[in-house]
């Protein structure tokens, strides 16, 4: 059954829903062929409606609301990727299977060795396409809501908001004393941040500096793992040590 979520244009009455977003009714009526009585799922940001197509035209398609439900399919743990800057289009890719994994909110880094140079005036335009990838992807895996994408932050800006979490982690390879599963065993967080390097690594001092700051520095093992598997990794550690993956 397709999933979609509701824009602000949409209207919500007692038992109908009137779906005025034009990309939404372009991808229902000219992508998916959808007919009358065709049931579909549609996502306020508090419930869940399983809805039936009573009309369709271009400007407008009303559903029957035939149950409403609250929200089921989002973590009790709530994971932030801040994600340094990758080569070519991995960044699709991270954003794809993150949000299938849970990950709540993405923010683009900037660090050091980050061979990418992302342009300020360039942002903008980047952020929208993700936020085009990030909607897709919630949609295919069932998410509740939404995950949202910011950036670009540098270190300094990272490391101001490790205060935030329960939980800060940063992946680096070259730590030898504290892993990932020893951070999560037995322990229960409610936010968590998860900081992934470029693929040169980080520099010494941002390490330094972001432990001094109360991150903890972690290892996933003694296998490298490239910037686009090492937040997949993680996520899913998280997921599964907080019974995310139940």
């Amino acid at each position: 059954m397709h999933r979609f979520f509701l824009d602000q244009e949409d209207v919500i009455s007692q038992d109908a829903i009137h779906m005025m977003s034009e990309s939404s009714i372009h991808h229902l009526v000219r992508v998916l062929r959808i007919q009358s009585k065709e049931q579909v799922e549609l996502i306020s940001n508090n419930f869940v409606y399983l809805s039936e197509v009573r009309f369709i035209s271009e400007s407008e398609i009303v559903f029957d609301i035939l149950e409403k439900s609250n929200h089921m399919n989002e973590s009790d743990v709530s994971i932030d990727l801040f994600q340094c800057l990758p080569k070519g289009q991995k960044m699709e890719l991270i954003l794809q299977k993150n949000v299938e994994l849970g990950v709540h909110h993405f923010y683009l880094v900037e660090s050091k060795r980050c061979i990418v140079e992302l342009k300020p005036k360039d942002v903008p335009k980047k952020i929208e396409r993700y936020e085009k990838i990030i909607k897709e992807a919630s949609k295919q895996s069932k998410r509740d809501f939404i995950p949202k994408i910011d950036g670009l932050l540098n270190m300094n800006a990272v490391s101001e908001l490790i205060s935030d979490y329960d939980l800060f982690l940063l992946l680096y390879e070259n730590e030898e004393q504290l892993s990932l599963k020893s951070s999560l065993k037995n322990q229960s967080y409610k936010n968590v941040a998860v900081l992934v390097g470029p693929e040169a690594g980080f520099d010494d001092a941002e390490i330094k500096k972001m432990k001094a700051l109360g991150a903890k520095v972690v290892s996933l093992g003694k296998r490298i793992l490239r910037t686009e598997t090492a937040g997949f990794v993680a996520t899913t550690c998280i997921q599964y040590e907080s019974g995310g993956l139940e």
